[in-house]
């Protein structure tokens, strides 16, 4: 088969090819030689082999969102809290239930994975997905390309808030051309500040509400009836008026060009350990991090997973493929990496570091996907820099020890609010770049709240109160 940019491998070989879609930056083009790799080793363990399909990030979502209301047939993909969404999947009968099939047929996958993670990810109890181990705290922080903080003298001792990086952005906005941005950003609302920052938790399966994540008792409330995520706003407004995210965002689909030509000097996003040497191996140039929020575990383990589509000939083999690939570092790091001489080549074997052959970058590579915790257990894969080994341990550390959400496992049953909820689903999306300072608040929030009141706002939060009372009720 031959995978084409953004589309997806054909073919089959006459052997069970099981059919799965997933996202990827880019540089796929040597896709059909790691596939016939990869199944070498799936028919052997398995008895069934994959049909790779990988699809651009920025059209990951839509594209599958057609898929699944078209009722189109396949065997697996990606699914999540916020790429082909996880919930959504459930309610609309997409996902196979796989509640038995799991502790059964992935019984090595089902022990590693803590039960509490498992808890996390359950609707009404049941399981429509296998849990992809990695970093599962939201470690927000700032990151920037390496040469900016280097310039402009940037000094993370003396960063404890956000408001710290302001010297530094005024500096980056006076010193460098104008396509270079101070704080990153896109017309999606990439380059917003994350709610744990200012301690709002979001609700499982809601694309709505907050509650607040110092509170063990805490209630639903709109965004803008939550103080600290009004005082975000105004803040991020003031840094979109100083020019701080340059004069428009960029549209999404051309951000991580942005991000690979150092185009912005900061960034907001997860910080978990190892990040610097992640960002290289992806954009090809140093990196600088920092984590500021505290360390929370809401939902984290939905947000990444493999389904099984509920109309899949091959449940079984489905089952047993996310076994492989989860304990299984050959298999898994064929998805993530390719061919051992042809797209990697050892560092360190000891200690499993990897890096490019000579005359591959990470932007000429043919074959870099930039996704290995999209793939299953992270934890098993190779590192891409020597300064990257022990990341994997430290991130585990991170989950064993971050502060619980007060409303973690808690996922809202939508069908009471469905109506109410996909109206303010596309009323959000109208307003997304009001994260990112772009709307006047005297006008747009007034306007952004008078339009979700109206859109049932109010009957969708007493919905999740009433439903957070029972939940509480049965623990």
């Amino acid at each position: 088969p031959q995978a084409q940019q953004g589309g997806e491998a054909g073919g089959a070989t006459g052997a069970t090819e099981l059919v799965y879609f997933y996202g990827t930056r880019a540089n796929f083009k040597d896709v059909s030689l790691v596939q016939e790799a990869v199944n070498k080793l799936l028919q052997e363990k398995i008895g069934a082999g994959l049909q790779l399909n990988p699809i651009d990030w920025s059209a990951f979502s839509d594209k599958m969102q057609l898929k699944n209301a078209a009722g189109e047939k396949y065997d697996l993909a990606f699914t999540s809290t916020w790429a082909n969404n996880y919930y959504d999947n459930v309610k609309n009968g997409v996902l196979l239930d796989l509640t038995e099939l799991l502790p059964k047929l992935s019984s090595t996958l089902w022990q590693d994975v803590n039960p509490g993670a498992w808890d996390s990810a359950r609707i009404k109890g049941k399981l429509y997905a296998a849990i992809n181990q990695q970093t599962w705290t939201a470690n927000f922080g700032p990151r920037c390309p390496q040469q900016y903080a280097d310039k402009y003298g940037l000094d993370w001792s003396k960063v404890e808030k956000l408001e710290d990086m302001e010297p530094f952005w005024a500096a980056v906005k006076a010193g460098e051309p104008a396509d270079v941005k101070a704080i990153g950003c896109d017309d999606k609302g990439s380059g917003a500040i994350w709610g744990v920052y200012y301690r709002a938790g979001a609700i499982g399966g809601s694309p709505f509400g907050v509650i607040d994540l110092e509170d063990p008792n805490a209630t639903a409330v709109a965004d803008w009836d939550f103080q600290p995520w009004v005082e975000t706003m105004q803040m991020v407004r003031k840094w979109n008026e100083a020019g701080y995210y340059g004069a428009e965002p960029w549209p999404a689909a051309d951000f991580a060009a942005k991000e690979r030509g150092a185009k912005y000097a900061s960034h907001f996003h997860n910080n978990k350990p190892g990040v610097e040497a992640e960002m290289k191996s992806i954009t090809g140039i140093d990196w600088a991090a920092k984590i500021l929020a505290k360390n929370y575990l809401e939902n984290g383990p939905a947000a990444t997973m493999t389904g099984v589509n509920g109309q899949t000939s091959n449940a079984e083999s489905c089952v047993k493929y996310l076994e492989a690939v989860n304990t299984d570092k050959e298999i898994y790091n064929l998805l993530c990496y390719g061919i051992e001489g042809t797209h990697w080549v050892w560092v360190d074997k000891e200690k499993e570091v990897i890096g490019l052959p000579e005359g591959i970058t990470a932007e000429n590579s043919p074959y870099n996907p930039n996704s290995d915790w999209m793939f299953g257990n992270q934890f098993n894969a190779y590192y891409t820099d020597p300064s990257k080994v022990g990341a994997w341990e430290a991130t585990r550390k991170l989950n064993e020890e971050a502060t619980p959400s007060p409303i973690v496992g808690f996922v809202l049953d939508q069908t009471p609010v469905k109506t109410e909820l996909a109206q303010i689903q596309a009323i959000s999306e109208e307003y997304q770049t009001l994260g990112i300072g772009f709307l006047d608040l005297e006008t747009a929030l007034p306007e952004y709240t008078g339009r979700m009141k109206d859109a049932g706002a109010d009957q969708v939060i007493a919905e999740i109160n009433k439903q957070l009372a029972e939940w509480r009720a049965t623990k």
